[in-house]
């Protein structure tokens, strides 16, 4: 899902930039931001930090707070807005067992205890 959700938004961002003629500043801001959490997110580095941005980004986009010069923009909205939930649930559960994070620092393990329950004695 992590590595989906990456190629889904890396290549979102190059069409936007290969189609559109001219690019204004921000919307250079937003693919540069788009492509470094694309990026993030496929390779597992960083993840919290890439999920919140392109989750930020996405959003950004579905809401139109980041005016686009695209001529499909009906299209772009759904699937932004997919793109943000996918990338929440991406931050909240983690980078997984095959990242780079997990590679710098490491599996970590979840030990849940059982607390004993004292006896009733009649």
């Amino acid at each position: 899902m992590r590595a989906a959700a990456g190629i889904v938004l890396i290549t979102q961002t190059l069409s936007f930039l290969i189609e559109t003629g001219t690019v204004t500043s921000s919307n250079w801001a937003v693919a540069l931001i788009a492509l470094v959490s694309g990026a993030s997110l496929l390779l597992g580095f960083l993840m919290p930090v890439g999920g919140i941005l392109a989750t930020l980004c996405c959003a950004g986009v579905a809401l139109s707070l980041v005016p686009l010069d695209s001529s499909n923009l009906e299209q772009i909205r759904p699937a932004a807005t997919l793109l943000a939930v996918v990338a929440v649930a991406l931050s909240l559960l983690g980078p997984g067992a095959f990242s780079m994070d997990c590679r710098l620092y490491g599996r970590r393990e979840i030990v849940i205890t059982r607390v004993p329950q004292s006896r009733k004695t009649d």
